[in-house]
């Protein structure tokens, strides 16, 4: 796994880009906010517990150890989303009991990967 990307943790009160169900598209991106940054040996029980179903249930996605749970704040569906490491090590939610499912935008990156690729298709 790359360093930098395990280095790479959310800032609370910090604005990120996300990508509903790990989709690049603009029709599929939106802002969180996050609120609140668990690291795992402060976790409860129940959050724990629910991330173990996540990663049984998506074993290609998530990691099986994650650093933090990073809370998002409430959207205006009233969702909280919840991120944890993927195997490559970046981010992304699981549903806590709604249908989100995200890719967390943590750098930057992904939203100019995608702004290049509209500006490189619009040309032709």
């Amino acid at each position: 796994m790359n360093n930098n990307i395990m280095k790479s943790v959310p800032e609370i009160g910090k604005i990120y880009k996300t990508f509903d169900d790990g989709k690049i598209t603009k029709s599929r991106m939106y802002e969180i906010k996050i609120k609140d940054i668990i690291p795992f040996k402060k976790a409860n029980e129940k959050l724990i517990k629910q991330w173990k179903e996540e990663v049984k249930d998506h074993d290609w996605l998530y990691a099986r150890e994650t650093d933090y749970f990073c809370i998002s704040e409430p959207n205006e569906d009233n969702d909280v989303e919840i991120f944890v490491r993927m195997i490559d090590g970046r981010w992304f939610s699981f549903s806590n009991g709604f249908l989100t499912y995200s890719l967390l935008d943590i750098d930057g990156s992904l939203y100019t990967e995608l702004i290049k690729f509209l500006n490189d298709n619009k040309e032709q």
